[in-house]
């Protein structure tokens, strides 16, 4: 993954509503950018959220 085509956004699990920093790559997939997210869920399922804490529709992960 490079710099040109990720892009840093906030996320939050669905699970127990931990937000963490992810990177989204063009092709959709959510990665998280610190182990230390807050999330202990064993399955993450992270969907991005915008500036106002929104989801972002077209990107999540589960």
């Amino acid at each position: 993954m490079t710099i040109e085509n990720r892009e840093k956004r906030a996320a939050v699990c669905e699970n127990c509503n931990a937000v963490c920093a992810v990177w989204r790559r063009p092709d959709g997939e959510i990665v998280p950018i610190s182990s230390t997210s807050g999330c202990d869920c064993e399955e993450r399922s992270l969907r991005v959220v915008d500036t106002l804490g929104t989801p972002d529709e077209d990107y999540s992960s589960h």
